[in-house]
């Protein structure tokens, strides 16, 4: 008489032999083949489109790097939000960028960019962003940047009227400062003369000039830019306490 056999019980080459007996479904991704089934060396890649793979893509979250206009607090976002709350001041921020191309006589606040084209006008208020672009003219109201204002060439502004602890001088733009300017980082794409003091680096980018007087802890002239300036170089001196006398 036959053995009996047991009920629900598979063994594992049963196992394999049943996979490798089962039809796909269709519209399904194909499966790796059976461990007895070998994959010719010369076969053609699979064709995700044809297949009907998919492709996993990552999205890494936009970083926002903020300075807070209201306390100089300086902290990150991630995200795709336009507002935010300093952690520091709990004052609302934003972030959004903004474009003046005719006249202006409001103030704006942002953490992000501004810029004044060259047919904005400002009539009066402040602008404050991170990023300050001057195209335009400044009439009334002033514009302070909390890292770099930059000028653009066709920009007409009072000296007083901006403010910044970084600058830049867009290319072709000649500018002329007659008072005593003084800034972290300078980069120069255009022209500038000025009695300029600098407390990090100042860069003379290709096709562009500086002259005057200029006193700075570091410079450097790519090749392509000019230098026509009375120049003191020199690292930053650290305070002498009272009492003491320097060697």
């Amino acid at each position: 008489m036959p053995k009996n056999r047991k009920v629900n019980t598979l063994d594992s080459y049963a196992t394999i032999r049943a996979v490798a007996r089962t039809k796909p479904v269709p519209g399904s991704p194909p499966s790796a083949p059976a461990a007895d089934e070998a994959t010719p060396a010369d076969a053609p890649p699979t064709d995700p489109q044809k297949t009907g793979a998919r492709v996993a893509r990552t999205t890494v979250p936009v970083k926002h790097h903020i300075e807070c206009y209201e306390c100089g607090y300086k902290f990150q976002v991630h995200g795709r939000a336009t507002t935010t709350h300093c952690p520091k001041c709990r004052v609302l921020l934003d972030f959004k960028d903004h474009l003046i191309d005719s006249e202006w006589v409001e103030t704006i606040k942002t953490a992000g960019t501004i810029r004044l084209t060259a047919t904005g006008v400002l009539k009066s208020g402040d602008l404050i962003g991170a990023e300050v672009i001057i195209e335009g003219i400044i009439e009334g109201g002033r514009a302070r940047a909390l890292r770099t204002i930059e000028l653009g060439a066709g920009a007409i502004f009072s000296e007083k009227a901006v403010s910044a602890p970084d600058l830049r001088i867009a290319p072709g733009a000649e500018f002329k400062f007659k008072q005593d300017t003084k800034y972290r980082n300078v980069e120069i794409f255009g022209t500038l003369h000025a009695k300029l003091e600098s407390t990090g680096i100042i860069t003379v980018r290709p096709g562009g000039l500086l002259s005057g007087e200029v006193q700075a802890q570091h410079l450097v002239v790519e090749d392509g830019g000019g230098l026509k300036a009375m120049l003191r170089i020199a690292p930053k001196l650290e305070a002498v306490p009272e009492g003491q006398e320097t060697a």
